[in-house]
């Protein structure tokens, strides 16, 4: 397996299309429904340090990775890519992925670290591992904006979670519970506390780092939010968002909303990366919350009202405490027994 992986293109090129159509485009509903899938991030550590992702690269082969698409975030993270599929099949191939990639690493030297942030490194100790032109361009816009874009791209690993896109006013609450779910769902499940390889005094240091990198691109302060008309606040969103130097990159991609619309799915990518043992129940409340009807209302009644606080809500989140965190969990563990039946209607 080559080390460097082609760049992934979650949510298509703008390239020959006018960006409201590729707008559009993204928050198409799925042609299927009810299937959930996952990115893992990992970060890998060996003895002196980050491996290259050469290394890495060269503990892994098809078996060991089977049911998954391996490639490497900027700084070295391990990607692990598993594609949509109903959820029992999705948390067997998860739990099977992992043990092989975990066992192999394990026996050439290599720790892969379930953590939002590498506990033993600064952003200035991980040189930018994955030295692509789309990642050369978007560290140095990040670095006009301050030191966190850095801390993103080479410190931080996420658990993301792709659950299909209802059509019609079910897909327009699933945008809404996702995006105002964001902060107490990271709250609930923060696992990042070191910033810059030291004790950072929270739980959520990664939801930290996302908050400060810039929301012109990212939209942490909810500026991509609408509830009259999700489409078009996010078409005004990617419309102001500056434009990187890279005529072949699709603007959209470059685009780190909390949650991204990428054409029949939705993309949470708000969670830290979580221990082995925590991801199905990660990936359970984000899919009952988007998935079940009545845990969906539910939440939305329950998160509507804080949406003007949205960005204090960030704000507070990398305390990994928030007021609504405890409810939403209820809301989704009261709903999944009965999701099943849901999903054969």
């Amino acid at each position: 397996m080559a080390a460097r992986m082609p760049e992934r293109r979650l949510c298509g090129s703008v390239a020959g299309m006018d960006l409201e159509t590729a707008v559009r485009r993204a928050f198409a509903p799925a042609t299927r429904r009810g299937r959930v899938g996952v990115e893992i991030e990992l970060i890998p550590l060996a003895f002196g340090g980050r491996p290259a992702p050469e290394r890495v690269a060269g503990v892994l082969d098809p078996r060991c990775a089977a049911g998954a698409r391996a490639a490497f975030e900027a700084g070295g993270q391990l990607r692990l890519r598993i594609a949509p599929q109903p959820l029992p099949a999705l948390l067997g191939t998860v739990a099977g992925v992992l043990r092989r990639v975990r066992e192999r690493a394990t026996r050439s030297g290599i720790a892969l670290l379930a953590v939002g942030t590498d506990p033993q490194h600064a952003a200035a100790d991980v040189p930018l591992l994955v030295p692509s032109p789309r990642n050369v361009v978007l560290q140095h816009a990040f670095d006009a904006r301050g030191p966190d874009g850095r801390r993103m791209m080479r410190l931080t690993a996420a658990l993301r979670v792709c659950v299909d896109l209802l059509p019609g006013r079910a897909g327009y609450e699933q945008w809404l519970v996702a995006n105002l779910a964001g902060p107490h769902l990271a709250a609930a499940f923060a696992n990042s506390p070191s910033l810059d390889g030291r004790p950072s005094g929270c739980a959520g240091a990664r939801t930290g780092i996302w908050t400060r990198v810039d929301d012109r691109r990212c939209g942490y302060d909810g500026r991509h939010l609408d509830p009259r008309n999700p489409v078009g606040a996010y078409l005004a969103f990617a419309a102001a968002a500056p434009r990187l130097p890279l005529p072949d990159a699709g603007h959209l991609d470059a685009l780190f909303p909390p949650v991204r619309p990428c054409g029949g799915c939705l993309e949470v990518r708000y969670l830290d990366a979580q221990p082995d043992e925590r991801v199905p129940a990660a990936v359970r409340t984000v899919h009952t919350l988007l998935t079940h009807p009545v845990a969906r209302a539910t939440a939305l009644d329950l998160l509507l009202p804080g949406l003007a606080d949205l960005p204090t809500a960030w704000r507070q989140a990398p305390a990994g405490w928030s007021p609504l965190a405890a409810d939403l969990l209820t809301i989704a563990a009261d709903a999944e027994p009965a999701l099943d039946e849901v999903l054969v209607r």
